[in-house]
């Protein structure tokens, strides 16, 4: 045999006994998710599964994570700060944070509760085993411990640091201690804890099995070729990118304590080899609410690089999810921003700017690859609590439902009704489940007709869910409630989707609780909460009329919609293809032309007034202190109002940015922004 072909066979080996070694690698995490989710305690763990588990390198990197159990989106979030924290592991030990800032944004808000278990073989590291879980409620101002009014960490909940929470095997009880008296349901969370701390302890074994058969030496190669072979795969597609940059814009309606909007920019650049840089200069600045995401400034993390890890995922047959995938995407963060809060910032709702940047990622691709990937979603997800803490020791802090907004219509198919592609591994809280542990009554759990952005591939519809609170001590809180005016949006002719709303019912007077967060309800009242739908992919006038058909008897599509919008004419039912005919060419010939992306009325209005003003306003927030940013741009705004309704051009912005660097003390010159 010669040396190129005795090559060859040991590459092809070596490729082999990788794939075995990361589906047994698998199926130890996917042993672990089970234990954690049949033995855990709160609602939110064991039947919304907001969870997670894998196992982690000595150097931090996730090489094998559960593909259908528990929370996906974090996926691949650098470990280093959990493994490389203690310097004298030992077995047994297992390590608990849950600080963003101490862990330089591993961690992403303080309801995660991380916990690290090293694995020994041989009498040496191996790595490490993970969990985490979203602990209910960690004290702080709001039962759930979140208000998206939340202007600083501090109010969001205690704090840890990392520290062991178990040394060799025996509880550390002055830190439980701590935690314990600084929660609301400190019993709910125990059960949570022992139920992560037995998935360590199985993986603990299960790798420690592996090395016994195959060899400490077999198994430390795996963990290298699996991480290594995922990498290969993801830069394989990747490659399929076109090089170049790809821009695209997303915006939060408001920042919750203004109606200033908080504008998202990314630049995505396709470097042609697999490599893909998310730059996100440009972003507004951190603001005085629970949106901010403190990424430490990382090269790489996945909650700024979801849109492309789906991406990835969706294009590969073979691959193994594991932090290969994020060492093909670098991060380019601008300090102080949204996207990379400093601290003290609230960071409680860090998820709902994380699925916006999921959409954001995705507008970009749809530049760089039209035909491949979908518009936009509901980009919603509202997690709602039942909170009876105030009762005492019988009193519970509960999750209603996740209220998720419809996903996008795509280029080969509907969007999917009741979730959304970034939000995807949440599953809802059964009535029962639900009306067992909280006084409530579910009286509604539906789809939203008419909610969907139309299309050739229309959106999902959105969620309504009614509940009728039955106790006079009970507090709801609903977190997350975005797109009340910025719809989802349309592409390539698709229509944005319908918005949000939030109302209550006493009696038969009905009033709008708006985005508010922390709401106390008299007894009896009814809780609506409504999202929106998916937007559309592709011109509806191109739609199946028997699709609209089917949609229409389903009582998702009223008939008036079919014929002003998908241009369907039905007779009992049935379509009529002649007048569907004509009614399509009469529509085509009274609108203008389609337009790339279809935002909706709210955020295109907002965007011809303040659209320059806007790009004036991002490159001139990097000169001032990062301390007045957010302030700087709510009162240039203010003064651009105050002069009249606008649109506001660069003759008009300049002047007002001068004036307010005189008032702040800087001496940059405006002329040159």
């Amino acid at each position: 045999m010669t040396q190129t072909a005795i090559t060859q066979t040991a590459t092809s080996q070596d490729a082999v006994s990788t794939e075995i070694f990361a589906n047994l690698f698998k199926a130890v995490v996917d042993e672990m998710a089970w234990i954690l989710l049949r033995s855990s305690h709160t609602t939110f763990v064991k039947e919304t599964q907001d969870f997670a588990v894998a196992l982690v390198t000595t150097e931090g990197e996730t090489f094998a994570y559960p593909y259908g159990a528990g929370a996906t989106p974090i996926m691949g979030v650098p470990m280093h700060a959990g493994t490389k924290a203690v310097t004298d592991w030992a077995p047994g030990d297992v390590l608990m944070t849950n600080d963003p800032y101490t862990t330089g944004g591993m961690v992403m808000h303080l309801n995660d509760i991380y916990l690290f278990q090293p694995i020994f073989a041989d009498g040496a590291l191996l790595c490490f085993a993970w969990c985490f879980i979203h602990c209910t409620d960690v004290g702080g101002y709001a039962p759930g411990s979140i208000d998206m009014q939340n202007s600083e960490v501090f109010q969001e909940g205690l704090r840890l640091r990392p520290m062991r929470l178990y040394r060799a095997g025996v509880l550390n009880i002055e830190l439980w201690n701590i935690f314990a008296d600084n929660c609301r349901i400190p019993a709910l969370n125990w059960g949570d804890i022992t139920a992560c701390v037995s998935s360590l302890n199985k993986a603990a074994e299960r790798m420690q099995r592996l090395t016994q058969r195959y060899g400490r030496e077999a198994v430390t190669a795996a963990i290298t070729g699996t991480l290594d072979r995922t990498e290969q795969i993801t830069r394989e597609v990747l490659a399929r990118i076109p090089a170049g940059e790809y821009r695209f814009t997303e915006f939060f309606e408001d920042d919750y304590i203004s109606d200033l909007p908080v504008r998202i920019v990314l630049r995505l650049v396709s470097h042609g080899d697999g490599r893909v840089t998310l730059d996100y200069t440009g972003s507004d600045p951190q603001v005085r609410a629970a949106l901010n995401l403190p990424a430490g400034s990382m090269k790489h993390h996945p909650f700024l690089s979801l849109g492309l890890t789906n991406f990835v995922v969706t294009k590969s047959e073979s691959i193994h999810i594991n932090a290969g995938i994020q060492r093909c995407i670098e991060l380019v963060l601008p300090e102080a921003s949204i996207v990379n809060a400093r601290f003290p910032a609230a960071c409680g709702m860090r998820f709902t700017t994380a699925m916006r940047v999921h959409d954001l990622v995705v507008g970009a691709l749809t530049k760089a690859l039209p035909g491949e990937v979908p518009a936009g979603g509901g980009n919603t997800l509202v997690v709602s609590y039942i909170s009876t803490s105030e009762l005492g020791e019988t009193g519970r802090v509960v999750v209603a439902n996740p209220v998720v907004g419809g996903s996008a219509g795509g280029p080969d198919r509907d969007g999917i009704s009741g979730t959304d592609f970034s939000v995807a591994f949440l599953r809802n809280v059964p009535v029962e489940v639900l009306e067992s542990e909280v006084p409530v009554l579910v009286h509604r759990y539906a789809l939203v007709p008419d909610s969907e952005g139309a299309g050739r591939f229309r959106g999902g519809f959105g969620v309504a869910y009614d509940v009728a609170i039955q106790h006079p001590s009970a507090v709801v809180v609903m977190r997350g409630k975005d797109r009340f005016r910025f719809g989802s949006w349309g592409a390539f002719g698709g229509g944005s989707g319908a918005v949000n709303g939030n109302v209550g019912q006493r009696g038969d007077v009905v009033h709008d609780i708006g985005k508010r967060t922390v709401y106390r309800p008299e007894m009896g009242e009814v809780i609506r909460l409504w999202s929106g739908g998916g937007g559309g992919y592709g011109d509806p006038m191109q739609r199946d009329p028997a699709l609209v058909a089917r949609d229409v008897a389903d009582d998702l599509v009223s008939p008036g919609r079919a014929y002003d919008i998908y241009g369907v004419v039905l007779r009992d039912g049935a379509v009529d293809a002649a007048a569907t005919v004509r009614q399509r060419n009469d529509l085509t010939a009274k609108r203008t032309p389609p337009a790339a992306y279809d935002f909706g009325p709210a955020r295109s209005d907002w965007e011809r007034i303040h659209g320059t003003a806007a790009e004036l306003i991002a490159d001139w927030l990097p000169y001032l202190p990062a301390g007045v940013r957010r302030y700087a741009q709510g009162r240039v705004y203010r003064h651009l109002h105050e002069m009249g309704p606008g649109p506001y051009d660069a003759a008009t912005v300049r002047p007002v940015l001068q004036r307010l660097e005189t008032e702040l003390g800087s001496s940059r010159q405006v002329a040159s922004v």
